[in-house]
């Protein structure tokens, strides 16, 4: 929403009838009221309310767009309403819809795409939504806080900077929650009260890669108690991250590799980097995207742009297609070229530094290719689009997570000859709002 103004907590509850579940995964409603001396119909934004349910709800923030509400009492139930499968639903914010039965809240995220796709190319096919499995995570962000003599360790509460202590997750890997409850003693040790530091944990081939943001002042001498403790926990990589976004190893046991057997590929992460969230998203990523190129000539370089770490590079490299490869920290590059040399393919990738989002690569620039891979962060790109729109390349893989950038980008390519051939939803972060899309465009070809 655009910026909101919280309202007092003595503010009149409202009954409301819950519409639909709208693109943030909130209940919507609409009921004429009178709001800061104005008489209109308003737009209510619900979490965890269902379709056709009946509410109480107390109004907690307003905005242009509408009033946000928590629910007091729900008066009439959904039949689509179960129980969540996690003590922490309704506390935590990594998931907003548990409480939906599954089958109606796949339904409502495939037409999350299926809906704006539809509108923006009725001749596009939707492919079949694919879906992550429980506890498959392997990628996450959590926040420890100290708070007078304790340590809470775990996620932030739905729209809000409190922390939510962990002790279980559907969704996360084992693992990693194992990880969340046994550092809170040492961490606690550590960190001043009021001390809030981010955590990074990426879980590779050998174990768990993490990366901490804070505790920039402890001596190295201090860290021996959270060392033992991550050992314990089967960490194999422990960085710290500095006031100038470097890196501190506070120790290293293993390799740090990634491998997706799907592709016998194999990466090396940076600490903290971008991992896609669960193999099966990833799988279904790389899978997307060989079949889009299926037709182009492998002598060629293709154009990748938002290139990571190689988590679809190495996989092209091995399906002997070369690579141009794009991407503004030099470290995630320096892992590329790691890895195909590693392969052996290190003479089919080119690396190179490049803000894309201030410096995007011309249509000049972009004509030598017969093929572009762009993975955008979720705020888009949408002066590289248009760069893409008038370079006319033949094929575009567009890897988005984040349907309304891709909608906005994708505008520039089919107003500029391309068409959008076929798209896969993917289904990386359950019982959430986000959802992940592979889309392929080719320009049209005139007899």
């Amino acid at each position: 929403m655009n910026k909101k103004n919280k309202l007092p907590q003595n503010f009149d509850t409202k009954v409301l009838a819950i519409n639909h579940i709208g693109s943030k995964g909130e209940g919507v409603s609409y009921l004429h009221t009178e709001f800061n001396y104005k008489e209109k119909v308003y737009n209510f934004f619900i979490p965890f309310s269902l379709p056709n349910e009946i509410i109480i709800a107390r109004p907690t923030h307003f905005s242009s767009e509408g009033i946000r509400a928590e629910i007091i009492e729900i008066k009439e139930s959904s039949n689509e309403r179960i129980d969540p499968h996690c003590k922490h639903f309704f506390k935590c914010g990594g998931c907003t819809l548990q409480h939906w039965e599954f089958n109606n809240y796949k339904n409502w995220k495939f037409k999350k795409v299926y809906s704006p796709i539809l509108k923006l190319s009725s001749n596009t096919h939707v492919k079949p939504l694919l879906t992550s499995s429980l506890k498959s995570r392997r990628h996450a962000k959590f926040m420890a806080k100290k708070i007078k003599t304790t340590t809470i360790v775990g996620f932030n509460e739905y729209r809000t900077n409190f922390i939510t202590k962990i002790n279980e997750c559907i969704i996360l890997d084992e693992q990693l929650v194992k990880l969340i409850n046994n550092i809170e003693e040492p961490l606690n040790n550590l960190l001043q009260i009021g001390e809030t530091i981010n955590i990074h944990a990426n879980l590779l081939d050998n174990g768990i890669d993490l990366l901490i943001d804070g505790l920039k002042k402890v001596p190295f001498n201090k860290f021996t108690e959270l060392n033992e403790t991550l050992l314990q926990n089967n960490v194999i990589r422990f960085n710290r991250k500095r006031n100038d976004k470097t890196t501190d190893l506070l120790f290293i046991t293993k390799n740090t590799t990634l491998t997706n057997k799907w592709f016998s590929s194999t990466i090396y992460p940076t600490p903290g980097g971008f991992l896609q969230a669960t193999f099966e998203g990833e799988n279904a990523i790389v899978s997307n995207t060989i079949n889009a190129l299926e037709n182009i000539h492998k002598s060629k370089f293709i154009c990748e742009l938002f290139s990571g770490c190689g988590t679809i590079t190495i996989p092209l490299l091995l399906k002997k297609f070369k690579i141009h490869a794009f991407e503004i920290n030099n470290e995630t590059l320096e892992a590329i070229n790691i890895a195909a040399k590693k392969h052996g393919l290190g003479n089919n990738v080119v690396t190179q530094n490049r803000n894309l989002k201030t410096t995007p690569l011309n249509p000049e620039e972009l004509t030598k290719y017969d093929a572009i891979i762009i993975d955008p962060p979720r705020s888009g790109a949408h002066l590289q689009f248009s760069n893409i729109a008038m370079s006319k390349v033949s094929i575009i893989v567009s890897i988005s997570c984040n349907i309304n950038t891709f909608i906005r980008d994708s505008k520039l390519l089919i107003e500029n000859n391309y068409e959008l051939k076929w798209v896969q939803p993917i289904d990386q972060f359950l019982f959430s709002s986000h959802i992940e899309l592979v889309g392929l465009f080719e320009i049209k070809k005139f007899d």
